[in-house]
C-alpha cells in the first residue's frame, strides 16, 4: 500500500508539473526553434543531475556500458525526439488539438502493455479510460460538441501525435530498466545519450535558422523545463512506473489537461467555465475508477509483481 501511495503519488507530481510545459512552450514559441529549445532544456537537466548522481554513478557504470543499447533506444524516444516533436508541432497546431492529443500516449500504454506483456484490460479500466476521454474531450470543447467535429489536423497534428507515442513507449519500456541501474544512473545515461543525438540537429537548425532571442521569457522557460519538467518530473516518473507499472502511472497522466487549465487559470488569467470544471470532475473520477485497488486485487497484484521480478 505504501509502494502504492509513493508511486500515485509520483505521478501525480510529474505531471502537475508537466502541465507548466504547455504554458513555458506557448510562451517562446517564436522565440527559439524546437530543436534548441529541446537541446538547452536536456543541458540544464543534465547539469542539475549529476551532483545527485555522481557519487552512484561508480556503481552503475556497468550496467550503462552492457546496456547502452536499451538506453540509446529510451534516450531517443524520451529525450532526443518526444518534447522536440511538441515543440515542433506548437509552430502550426491549435492549442485544442494539442489538448486532445496529449491522452493518446497512456493508450499506447495500455494497448502495448497488452500486446507485449499480456496485462488484462478489465472491465472496470476500460470503464474510466473512456470516462477520462469523456472529461477531456468536455474540457478542450468548453462543452461545445461540435467544435469536436469540426476539427481539421494539420501537419502539426501529425507532430504531436508522434510525441504522444514517444512518451507512451518510453513510459511502457520503463519497466525494462535493470533492478542493478538506479533512476540517477537511468537518467543520467539518457539525458545524455540523448543530447548526443539530438546535437547534429541542434547544429543544423542553428546554422540554417537564426539564432534564438536570449529574452527573460526564455531564459526562464528553459530553466523550469530543463530543472522542472525534465530533471524532477522524469525522476519521479521513474520511480512511478517502477512502483504502480505504466499502465496504472500512464492513467494517472490523463489529469494533465486539468493542472494545465488551472495553470492558464492562475498565470495567463483564462476564465475556468462550468464545462471545464464538469470535464475535470471526469478526468479524476475515471482515473481513480480505473486506478482504486479493489478487494482481491491488491494481494494478486502482488503476487504477479513478485513474479515479474524473479
Amino acid at each position: 500500500m505504501k509502494q502504492g501511495f509513493l508511486g500515485y503519488g509520483s505521478a501525480l507530481l510529474a505531471t502537475i508539473i508537466w502541465s507548466g510545459n504547455f504554458v513555458a512552450a506557448r510562451a517562446v514559441a517564436a522565440l527559439i526553434p524546437p530543436w534548441q529549445c529541446n537541446f538547452w532544456r536536456w543541458l540544464v537537466a543534465l547539469i542539475v543531475i549529476l551532483p545527485f548522481a555522481w557519487k552512484g554513478l561508480g556503481k552503475d557504470w556497468s550496467a550503462i556500458r552492457r546496456e547502452w543499447r536499451y538506453l540509446s533506444f529510451m534516450a531517443i524516444l524520451g529525450v532526443t525526439l518526444m518534447n522536440t516533436l511538441i515543440y515542433k508541432a506548437g509552430q502550426t497546431t491549435a492549442s485544442l488539438n494539442m489538448a486532445l492529443l496529449v491522452p493518446t500516449a497512456p493508450i499506447v500504454i495500455l494497448v502495448f502493455s497488452r500486446v507485449l506483456y499480456g496485462e488484462p484490460i478489465t472491465a472496470r479500466r476500460l470503464a474510466g479510460v473512456l470516462l477520462v476521454l469523456a472529461g477531456v474531450g468536455l474540457l478542450v470543447s468548453r462543452g461545445d460538441l461540435a467544435t469536436l467535429t469540426g476539427l481539421h489536423f494539420a501537419s502539426g497534428d501529425v507532430w504531436a501525435l508522434g510525441g504522444a507515442i514517444c512518451f507512451g513507449l518510453y513510459s511502457l519500456f520503463m519497466r525494462r530498466r535493470p533492478r542493478e541501474l538506479s533512476a540517477l544512473g537511468f537518467n543520467v545515461a539518457t539525458f545524455a545519450l540523448g543530447l548526443l543525438f539530438s546535437l547534429p540537429f541542434t547544429a543544423a537548425e542553428a546554422c540554417l535558422l537564426p539564432l534564438p532571442k536570449l529574452e527573460p521569457a526564455v531564459i526562464i522557460s528553459i530553466i523550469y523545463t530543463g530543472v522542472g519538467c525534465s530533471f524532477v518530473s522524469f525522476w519521479l516518473w521513474t520511480l512511478a512506473v517502477d512502483r504502480i507499472g505504466p499502465v496504472k502511472a500512464g492513467i494517472v497522466y490523463y489529469s494533465l489537461p486539468v493542472f494545465a487549465a488551472v495553470g492558464s487559470f492562475l498565470i495567463l488569467g483564462e476564465r475556468v467555465t462550468g464545462a471545464q470544471l464538469a470535464g475535470g470532475s471526469l478526468v479524476i473520477g475515471g482515473i481513480l475508477a480505473a486506478t482504486w485497488p479493489h478487494r482481491g486485487a491488491t494481494a494478486e497484484q502482488g503476487e504477479k509483481e513478485h513474479g515479474d521480478e524473479t
